[in-house]
């Protein structure tokens, strides 16, 4: 059972929720935000400590005007982990929330015992064009998020109360706020990326149509020892899609890592 909590972090309040037991792992959250009922962090809890927080401005979260893009969140997450008193943390991060893990991993892994980005944002690769979650419709966006059925299951969650309703589309709203320019990525954090000197596994969809796979190779490529897999039938949201798979993938790469 997820607790929920509110953590200040320097004078801003963070919805946080912690599940599960062991070592910690703190996950990041991709433009969807959370609904709180992600079965890949369900699936992570049976291993590990996991810790999500919704992002300012996204959930249940305060706003910052001073938290403005997601250099800034990397700074917020670095002081989280020092707030919470974790001595190190696994950290596992989504979309927007990969982005952060990577601009958080480029500035300090004192705290970073492991780094594993799923579908992750971040950088701009000529040539493979991404898809854009931002100017479509809501069909269009379950087309691009999923691979499978899953779609409708997953938006009628978020539409089950006006409260999660209010979530949803505030989340868009904050998304677009940090990664609408320049969209989803940080022109300099390629340059940047041979400071990650942690144990990194990347994992993506094989159809995921919003980063597509050539993302995850060119990561591959640009961070020292990293691993990639790639999951089959799976879209953009991996831990939703292929929860167990995902959560997998994790343990067993932190398992590795761990040798």
């Amino acid at each position: 059972m997820a607790q929920d909590t509110f953590v200040d972090v320097r004078g801003l309040k963070l919805h946080v929720q912690r599940a599960g037991k062991g070592e910690p792992l703190l996950f990041l959250h991709g433009a969807q935000g959370l609904s709180g009922q992600e079965p890949g962090l369900e699936a992570l809890a049976l291993d590990f400590d996991v810790i999500s927080a919704d992002h300012p401005g996204f959930g249940r979260s305060e706003n910052a005007e001073a938290i403005d893009d997601v250099g800034d969140l990397a700074y917020l997450y670095l002081d989280l982990i020092d707030t919470l008193g974790l001595p190190e943390v696994h950290m596992v991060g989504q979309c927007v929330g990969g982005w952060v893990a990577l601009e958080m991993a480029v500035r300090s892994t004192a705290r970073l015992k492991t780094l594993v980005l799923a579908a992750s944002a971040g950088i701009r690769v000529q040539g493979v064009p991404r898809a854009d979650m931002f100017i479509c419709s809501q069909d269009e966006l379950l087309k691009l998020l999923f691979a499978g059925d899953g779609a409708a299951a997953w938006m009628e969650a978020w539409r089950a109360t006006p409260d999660l309703e209010d979530m949803y589309d505030r989340n868009r709203a904050a998304a677009a706020k940090y990664s609408w320019s320049p969209r989803l990525c940080n022109p300099k954090l390629e340059r940047w990326l041979h400071r990650i000197d942690i144990p990194t596994h990347i994992i993506w969809g094989k159809d995921d149509k919003v980063i597509p796979p050539g993302y995850a190779t060119a990561l591959k490529g640009l961070i020292a020892g990293a691993t990639l897999t790639t999951l089959p039938d799976c879209g953009h949201l991996p831990h939703v899609e292929q929860p167990q798979a995902f959560a997998d993938e994790v343990s067993q790469f932190i398992r590795r890592a761990a040798r």
